[in-house]
């Protein structure tokens, strides 16, 4: 069996605590992400709604349009209130997620109602019909992600004064088995100059001091923007965390805190795990908030490349 990744405790950082602290801000930035989805989900709806009602009345047989209207404005209201609880306090996600979850059932049971009446048009059947569909499964999922944070809090009741920030801290996991060994992965893992080419939103990095603990690194985007980011912790051939100086004046992204931390372990019958984890704080207000989102969206595709480049260069050796 294959050690647990990322096992180490060192309290004095995001990353470094105890693995139930951790899990318990996964499953919190697991909601938050169902909650932005349902409020993306939301806006669109309602700027339809809001802008078309009259076409949308027609099609779906409901009059008259002001009442498509008034929905639409209400859905407004809906999404502004789930991107605001998204960016909230773990307690507030937790007092307030499963009365997200109740509406978004309403809303279901609203719809098999008025289909039931016989009071929508066969198209309007089947509009309301798909949107019910996500509707019930973003309340499922939150519920769900709800219960499984309510479970994670319960484990580490002596953390919950610092799981509710403000701005949050939300984290990124991402995990890949590769078919090469650990000892051909950390030589590639800590080529500073090849993560810059593979990392998209890097066109430099360049080791300040060598490799080992202490090491300092410096980082460059492509408009020419550079910070420092510090090792906080090394573990000969298995792991590295760095955190970002994010106060910087060349620092791009809206965010107070950036660590990350990069491993690799042994998998089961050959090969090896590689596991990147990221721990961030947004700055607080409007930008820090819409930054997170697209944030998320984007480590996915990034750490899979990185991952995929790294397995290349360890098999090449």
């Amino acid at each position: 069996m294959s050690r647990t990744l990322i096992d180490l405790n060192q309290p004095d950082t995001l990353l470094g605590g105890p693995p139930e602290l951790f899990t318990a801000r996964l499953r919190a930035t697991k909601l938050r992400n169902l909650l932005r989805l349902n409020s993306e989900f939301s806006l669109t709806t309602g700027l339809i709604a809001t802008i078309a009602a009259e076409p949308i009345a027609e099609l779906v047989g409901v009059e008259p349009a002001w009442l498509v209207r008034s929905v639409g404005v209400g859905l407004l209201a809906f999404a502004a209130s789930l991107f605001i609880l998204a960016g909230d306090r773990v307690s507030m996600l937790r007092r307030l997620a499963g009365a997200i979850s109740i509406a978004d059932l309403g809303w279901v049971v609203a719809t098999v109602a008025l289909v039931a009446k016989g009071w929508l048009s066969t198209v309007g059947i089947v509009v309301m019909g798909v949107v019910a569909v996500v509707v019930l499964a973003l309340g499922i999922g939150q519920f769900r992600a709800l219960r499984r944070l309510n479970d994670a809090m319960a484990a580490v009741p002596q953390h919950h004064a610092a799981l509710d920030q403000t701005p949050p801290v939300e984290v990124v996991h991402y995990q890949r088995r590769l078919p090469v060994e650990p000892g051909q992965l950390w030589p590639v893992m800590t080529d500073h100059e090849l993560y810059a080419e593979l990392a998209l939103n890097l066109s430099s990095a360049e080791g300040l001091t060598p490799n080992g603990p202490g090491l300092r690194r410096t980082c460059s985007d492509g408009a020419g923007r550079s910070w420092s980011e510090t090792c906080t912790l090394w573990d000969e051939g298995r792991r590295y965390d760095i955190e970002v100086e994010t106060d910087a004046d060349g620092y791009p992204y809206p965010l107070l805190t950036l660590e990350g931390s990069w491993a690799v372990d042994s998998a089961d019958h050959g090969g090896s795990t590689v596991a990147m984890r990221f721990a961030l704080q947004p700055t607080p207000g409007l930008k820090g908030r819409m930054s997170i989102p697209l944030m998320h969206a984007l480590f996915g595709p990034i750490l899979a490349r990185i991952a995929r480049g790294w397995g290349r260069a360890a098999a090449i050796g």
